[in-house]
C-alpha cells in the first residue's frame, strides 16, 4: 500500500486488472481483526493500474498499494491505510504457477492470496532487458547481530562484489556507498567497501546472474529512493537482500526473515561458516 498519489516508473505492470480474494482460510496478519474473515467479505477486491498502483477494500479497510516489478511475476510493494495512519513498506508479491498472487508483508505478518476476477483482462507480458555480463555466482551472506543469535544481517554477493544496506538506509558495495538516503553515513565499511571477512557465513545454492555491477548499482539506487527509511521490522537489510536476489534470479529467497519469527539461512544445512564461533546452536 504505498503513498497515495506516489509517482511510479511502471508503465505496463503485469498486475493491471481486478483481483479478488482466494484461499481465504490461509490469510493471516498480526494486526487487529480476522484477516481470513476479511478475505471472505464479498466486497474484498483490489484493482491495479498499468502503473503498478492499486487500491480497494480488504474487508473493512480501504488499502492503497504501490508495486514495482523486480522480475517477471515478482514485485515489491508499499501499502497504506490512510484512515488508520498505517503503512507497510516491505511487501513481496509473487505470481504463483497457477496464476494466484501471493502477497506477503513480513513486518506485519500479512499473508494473502488473490486471483484475477473472472473476465479481467490479463496484460501482455513485457519483455525485460537481458543482462549484459558473464554469469557470476550468487551467495547469500549473513552476520550475527545479537549475542543470542536471534537477529541476523543479510547481504548479497555476486561474483566478488557484496551489497548490503544498513540502518541509515545506505546501500554499500565493494567500493563503498552506492547510494544513501542521508549524508550521515560514516561507518568504516561505508568508506572502505564490503569484504567477505565482515560476515560469519553464507549459503550458496548454485544461483547465478549475468547482471553487471553497474546494473546492480542502478537497482540499488532506485531501491533506496523507494525505501528512504529503515525499519527494523522491514524494510531492512533482509528486505533489500531478497529484493536484489529477486532482481538477479527471478525467484524469492527460500529463507524466512527475522520478521517472520522463524530461523533463516543461519539454520540451513547448506550454510558455510566463515566464523564457526557465531553459530547459534
Amino acid at each position: 500500500m504505498g503513498n497515495e498519489g506516489s509517482i511510479s516508473n511502471e508503465q505496463n505492470c503485469e498486475l493491471a486488472g481486478e483481483w479478488v480474494a482466494t484461499r481465504h482460510s490461509e490469510w493471516k496478519n498480526r494486526n487487529i481483526g480476522s484477516h481470513s474473515m476479511r478475505a471472505r467479505m464479498p466486497h474484498t477486491k483490489m484493482t491495479y493500474g498499468s502503473d503498478g498502483n492499486g487500491e480497494g477494500w480488504v474487508g473493512d479497510v480501504y488499502v492503497h498499494v504501490s508495486a514495482t516489478t523486480l522480475a517477471p511475476g515478482q514485485f515489491e510493494a508499499r501499502a497504506r491505510i490512510k484512515a488508520l495512519l498505517w503503512q507497510a513498506n516491505d511487501g513481496n508479491l509473487t505470481t504463483l504457477h497457477d496464476g494466484t498472487l501471493e502477497v506477503r508483508y513480513p513486518s506485519n505478518g500479512i499473508l494473502e492470496y488473490w486471483k484475477r476476477k473472472a473476465g479481467s483482462a490479463v496484460p501482455i507480458p513485457v519483455a525485460h532487458p537481458v543482462p549484459s555480463g558473464p554469469l557470476r555466482p550468487i551467495k547469500l551472506m549473513f552476520r550475527r547481530v545479537d549475542s543470542l543469535g536471534i537477529t541476523w544481517h543479510w547481504a548479497i554477493c555476486i561474483g566478488d562484489s557484496i551489497y548490503e544496506t544498513g540502518g541509515s538506509m545506505a546501500v554499500i558495495g565493494p567500493r563503498g556507498v552506492v547510494h544513501a538516503s542521508s549524508p550521515l553515513v560514516t561507518s568504516k565499511v561505508a568508506q572502505t567497501g564490503t569484504r567477505p571477512e565482515q560476515f560469519d557465513g553464507y549459503v550458496d545454492r548454485g544461483w547465478t546472474s549475468a547482471q553487471t555491477d553497474a546494473e546492480v548499482e542502478q537497482f540499488c539506487t532506485e531501491w533506496v529512493n523507494r525505501h528512504p527509511m529503515y525499519d527494523v521490522r522491514g524494510p531492512n537489510c533482509q528486505t533489500f537482500a531478497e529484493d536484489l536476489f529477486i532482481r538477479l534470479t527471478g525467484q524469492n529467497l527460500e529463507f524466512s526473515k527475522f520478521a517472520d519469527l522463524k530461523r533463516g539461512p543461519e539454520a540451513s544445512a547448506n550454510a558455510v561458516w566463515l566464523n564457526p564461533s557465531k553459530k547459534p546452536f
